[in-house]
């Protein structure tokens, strides 16, 4: 029996798939915004939507918001995956852009925009966690 696709065809096929795992389609106003995962900073939420902060395509230096129709919880059963962590009942980061942590007011993270978010969710955890990830000398 003849093959519908040839070898050659399928490891293009195959070879597609890949760059598309790192990417995301939010869900916006007025369509989807399609960005790469690894671009985003951190989520906040706000009732029953989410603010994705991630880095501007044309200048890395500042961070577009994105207001996305989906609660935090649906955020975080993506990006979790992805190495995100939720240090708060309204924050998922990831721990790439870190860029401090601080033991005040009982444990806080500052991202690279300069956020300070206060770790609430399992403090012991998140801190492993981040300190898995992130090497410490």
């Amino acid at each position: 029996m003849k093959e519908c696709f040839p070898q050659k065809v399928k490891k293009i096929m195959e070879n597609l798939y890949i760059p598309l795992n790192s990417k995301i389609a939010l869900p916006i106003l007025n369509g989807f915004e399609i960005i790469n995962i690894d671009d985003i900073v951190r989520c906040e939420a706000d009732r029953n939507y989410s603010k994705v902060f991630c880095l501007n395509s044309n200048d890395k230096m500042q961070l577009t918001e994105l207001i996305v129709s989906r609660i935090l919880k649906d955020m975080c059963e993506i990006l979790v995956d992805n190495g995100f962590l939720r240090i708060h009942h309204s924050h998922l980061i990831n721990p790439i852009y870190i860029k401090k942590v601080l033991k005040s007011e009982g444990g806080m993270v500052e991202m690279v925009d300069g956020t300070k978010i206060r770790i609430t969710q399992n403090k012991e955890v998140v801190l492993n966690k981040i300190f898995k990830q992130i090497r410490r000398i």
